[in-house]
């Protein structure tokens, strides 16, 4: 182990409090990321109901995602890389999660594309389990089912009415779950190289460039300088954005994918409470069953001892 190899952790890795497990506080950082993206996406929809276009907003996020990480020191060089074909799709994965996100909750009820974007964490296990030839163990297979059960039922998908099926709309959410456990897994391999301010500098460099190319042919985006806007916009960037993509690389740097992609089963399910506690939207007994087992499915996560990290695997 030589200062090489090390520098791109310790760029941005604080010391985690006296018994406090590098697996459990990497489910904690992801919990907290998605507890973060839960208050942004009610943020986002007060937005979208005053003028703002989707697409404004997704360029407005990544902007100041790295212009912020630009700011803390997340340009500085790091001795290791990742190969130019996979920093590029970390980029563009983040560049599309979210646009591809809203073109289904545009075209299908949201219930639908709640469901189709997390099933993201089946593709993850699938892919590791393929490609990387890592077999997933019994527990994470139970609190995969777990948690994309509990998903479905948060989402009120049995008990409620579908709507329309526009296969552009399904495309669009299944394009959402691709770029979502792409991301992840790309993550999972940038957080070491770069560490975490490192490996989302550079993503959201990507995803910004991406953007403001699209955009210039859309004109101005005026409706981001309203001034009623800007501080619902400066939330969604730095404490929608910015913070917790985050904390969701450092947690993946101290717990599989596979797990991390599990734990942020959590932000519907926040999402949904957040919605009943600030718009009196009601929950019925099933969506509150399914939450509970998303929780469940959390915990169980971390209900194993002994895990070694694959940092440690890989001699880093």
């Amino acid at each position: 182990m030589d200062g090489r190899l090390r520098s791109p952790r310790s760029q941005a890795t604080p010391r985690l409090p006296a018994g406090l497990r590098p697996e459990a506080a990497g489910i904690l950082a992801i919990s907290l990321a998605a507890a973060l993206w839960a208050v942004a996406a009610v943020v986002a929809d007060s937005l979208f109901s005053d003028g703002v276009r989707p697409a404004e907003l997704t360029e407005a996020r990544v902007v100041i995602g790295m212009v912020g990480l630009g700011l803390v020191g997340g340009y500085r060089r790091s001795e290791r890389r990742l190969r130019p074909i996979e920093l590029i799709a970390f980029g563009l994965s983040i560049a599309l999660v979210t646009a591809t996100y809203y073109g289904a909750i545009d075209r299908l009820k949201v219930a639908v594309a709640i469901v189709l974007q997390y099933t993201a964490p089946v593709l993850v296990v699938v892919w590791t389990a393929l490609v990387r030839r890592r077999r997933p163990e019994r527990r994470l297979l139970i609190s995969l089912v777990g948690a994309v059960t509990g998903v479905v039922l948060v989402s009120g998908l049995l008990v409620g009415d579908t709507g329309t099926v526009d296969l552009l709309g399904v495309a669009f959410g299944l394009g959402s779950a691709v770029f979502f456990a792409s991301y992840t897994l790309l993550g999972d391999r940038a957080g070491p190289a770069y560490g975490p301010l490192g490996a989302m500098f550079r993503a959201f460099a990507i995803a910004s460039v991406f953007w403001v190319g699209v955009q210039a042919f859309s004109g101005w985006p005026a409706s981001l300088f309203e001034p009623s806007h800007l501080p619902r916009i400066a939330f969604v960037g730095v404490a929608g954005t910015l913070v917790p993509f985050l904390l969701y690389v450092w947690g993946i740097q101290r717990v599989r994918s596979e797990r991390a992609v599990i734990a942020a089963t959590l932000e519907p399910v926040l999402a949904a409470l957040i919605a009943w506690v600030a718009l009196d939207e009601v929950l019925s007994p099933v969506q509150v069953a399914g939450g509970a087992l998303v929780i469940a499915a959390v915990v169980a996560l971390q209900a194993r001892r002994g895990i070694r990290h694959h940092e440690f695997e890989a001699g880093i």
